[in-house]
């Protein structure tokens, strides 16, 4: 018998409905639904709390190729909840360019260092547009690192996506500092999904 069937025989059993187990592992009616109907398996907490509830086993619970099915799928999700969280400290990380001192400014003969604040006291227009790009991307960062339990695919492209226009930004500004740090940090984003891959 497979872990759908046994499921729903084991509630029944008790006379619960699916709202009533879903409540009892504190999870919702459609999970329950997903797994009885075999659309799914739980993750391996969810199954310790099956086991706990019915008073069951896991593997008298599950066969051989379905507690592998759930190990690697478990195994999938850390996988993904890792690379969100390493994309979105890279992405909070663009942080620094406000207080680094690495953008060049023209004063008299030379050229200075000077972070984002004592930028462009001349034309604050582009001083304006950087600090929105930094505040946008610290926010998906910080977005990334709330939500490292959702969906990855569509966090990975607006996540290089902003690298990517963070790159192009800092060389059209002629700022060839913070253009080679957004370049490191996408050269780190693209390592890492290539060998996660």
């Amino acid at each position: 018998m497979d872990f759908n069937e046994k499921l729903k025989q084991l509630r029944q059993n008790r006379e619960w409905t699916q709202e009533e187990l879903a409540d009892k592992l504190f999870i919702s009616r459609t999970a329950v639904s997903k797994w009885e109907s075999g659309r799914g398996f739980p993750s391996i907490e969810s199954l310790k709390a099956i086991s706990k509830v019915f008073d069951i086993s896991i593997d008298e619970l599950l066969s051989n190729r379905e507690l592998i099915s759930i190990a690697e799928n478990d195994k999938k999700r850390q996988k993904q909840k890792f690379q969100q969280l390493l994309l979105g400290i890279l992405d909070c990380m663009v942080g620094l360019l406000i207080l680094l001192p690495i953008f060049g400014q023209a004063r008299g003969d030379g050229i200075a260092f000077v972070t984002m604040w004592q930028l462009y006291p001349e034309i604050p227009f582009l001083k304006t547009i950087l600090m929105i790009f930094i505040i946008l991307t610290i926010s998906f960062g910080l977005y990334e690192l709330v939500s490292s339990n959702r969906e990855r695919k569509v966090n990975n492209e607006i996540s290089l996506i902003l690298t990517l226009i963070g790159i192009l930004l800092f060389i059209m500004t002629r700022h060839p500092y913070p253009a080679t740090y957004m370049l490191m940090i996408l050269a780190t984003k693209v390592g890492f999904l290539l060998k996660s891959q």
